[in-house]
Order: C-alpha cells, then sequence, then structure tokens
C-alpha cells in the first residue's frame, strides 16, 4: 500500500504546491520506502501540473483527474509521466474540476487511490486554497495530512478551522488519517522567526506536530518550478534545496515512522477486539 499524504491548507500562498512537488522529488530521492511517487493534482488551477509537465501555455491536458473522478476514464489512463529528473508521475488537474466543488461527493478520490496504491511507494495529493468537496475529497482518501503555513501571525487564526475539519473526518469519514504535522514556509532569511508565531501556533497544534525547520523564502525556490526542476535538480546546493532536504530526512521520515507504527498497533488493537467479541 502507498503512504497517501494530503497537502493542505485553505489559506492561499502557503507553499502548498511547491511543498508537495519538493516533497515528491525529495520523496524518490531520500526515502528508502521505494523510489517511485505519484502526485495528484486537485486543483482546479492546476500550477503543479503546468510545472510537472512542462507547459505553461494554459492548454488544459487531454486527461486528467477530472476524467478520472466522472468516471471517463480508469485511473491508470489519466496518469501521465512527468519531465521531472525524478521518478514522479502525475494525475493532472483540470479546471473542470471546478464543477465537482459544487457537488457533495466526498469519497470518490479515495477510491481512485485505492485502485492506484500498490503501483507507487508514495501517493502526494495537492489541493486548492480552501476546504470545499475537493479537499475533503483528498483528506478522506488520504492517510496523513500536512499543512504547510507562513511565518506570520495572521496565517495562525485560520488554522483553528483547518484543524476541525481534519478532525470530522477523522470522525465520519477516515478513521485512519494522521496530522503529519505543520510546516512553516516562507521565512524572511533576513529576521528572527517571531516568537510569538510559534506560540500561537501551540495553542492550536501539540509542539510535536509542528516541524522545526523553517522554509525560508529563497529566490532558487521559486526559479525551480519555472525551469521545470524540483529545488533539488535545480541548484541542490542551494539554502532552499538544504532545507527540504533537512527537513525530509531528519524530520518527515522518522515521523512518518512514528505514525505508522501507531497505524499498526492500532489496527492491531482493532482486530484483538474483534477475536474478544467472537469468544
Amino acid at each position: 500500500m502507498s503512504n497517501v499524504i494530503a497537502v493542505v491548507n485553505h489559506k492561499g500562498g502557503t507553499g502548498k504546491t511547491t511543498t508537495a512537488i519538493n516533497l515528491a522529488a525529495g520523496l524518490t530521492r531520500y526515502s528508502d520506502v521505494t523510489s517511485s511517487c505519484l502526485l495528484i493534482d486537485m486543483d482546479p488551477h492546476g500550477c503543479a501540473t503546468s510545472t510537472l509537465l512542462g507547459k505553461l501555455d494554459g492548454e488544459p491536458p487531454a486527461r486528467s483527474i477530472f476524467d478520472v473522478l466522472r468516471r471517463a476514464i480508469t485511473p491508470q489512463d489519466g496518469i501521465a509521466s512527468t519531465i521531472y529528473d525524478e521518478n514522479i508521475d502525475i494525475l493532472p488537474a483540470n479546471p473542470s474540476l471546478e464543477s465537482m466543488a459544487k457537488t457533495q461527493i466526498t469519497d470518490r478520490l479515495s477510491k481512485v487511490v485505492e485502485s492506484v496504491s500498490t503501483s507507487y511507494g508514495w501517493i502526494i495529493i495537492d489541493t486548492p486554497p480552501n476546504l470545499g468537496v475537493l479537499t475533503q475529497n483528498a483528506l478522506v482518501a488520504a492517510d496523513y495530512a500536512l499543512i504547510p503555513t507562513q511565518c506570520n501571525g495572521l496565517a495562525v487564526p485560520t488554522l483553528q478551522h483547518m484543524k476541525t475539519v481534519i478532525s470530522k473526518i477523522q470522525e465520519r469519514q477516515n478513521v485512519w488519517l494522521q496530522l503529519l504535522g505543520v510546516l512553516l514556509t516562507q521565512k524572511d532569511g533576513r529576521t528572527p522567526l517571531q516568537r510569538h508565531v510559534r506560540r500561537e501556533l501551540g495553542q492550536v497544534f501539540p509542539a510535536a506536530d509542528i516541524f522545526k525547520t523553517v522554509i525560508t523564502s529563497n529566490i532558487k525556490i521559486e526559479e525551480a518550478p519555472a525551469n521545470f526542476q524540483s529545488i533539488y535538480a535545480y541548484d541542490s546546493g542551494c539554502l532552499g534545496a538544504s532545507l527540504y532536504r533537512d527537513w525530509i530526512k531528519k524530520e518527515f521520515i522518522k515521523k512518518h515512522q512514528k505514525l505508522e507504527k501507531k497505524k499498526v498497533e492500532k489496527r492491531e488493537a482493532q482486530e484483538a477486539g474483534l477475536e474478544e467479541k467472537k469468544k
């Protein structure tokens, strides 16, 4: 089975797509789970799709996740190879996803993910900047939620709503969904991290759920997708590459392993409880 991660935040401009792409590329390089990764682009704007396919002309792909979700094609027929150096495939976005956002269907993506999960070690889902049906589909389909957020106090109050939505989905639709963590992004490297930002974050999330690594604003991070490359391929020695690489190797993978162990223990306890009831 794949490790499915929904990258979510209903506030725009938090670095969701940048993090989703560089996480996907980094996991194929630095994770020992497998070298294969699928990125599913659930954002109708399709920024991840454009950069991973090397197309900035605005022309939507002939086949997309929208076609898969409306069952016009199979998930396998919708998947495309990317131009990145890393072993990443994509289920591209399409502006027509907006029409699905008007429905109340929140479990269709989970069936898509299930059908392709054995083919990939990791599945990363990029989401739009809202908590509507498309984001909810991602959370229902995911094993983990990852929340990138800007390093300013204005971004913190919105996260309480994000936490509430995750909790509701855990209770009602996806009992296996776990919060992987909150990643601080877009910090001004010329100034120290304001203490009140971490303090306010700590009022919403436990300290253990806030990654220590902080991704600073870096021109190379912005240039890489415009050149259709991950930050590691574009400039492996730059600060942005070092930060994402260190976060993945020193924090992300360890946190993931810890949560996987917790999931196994929960499943074993459930199975033991069922066996006890049969007696």
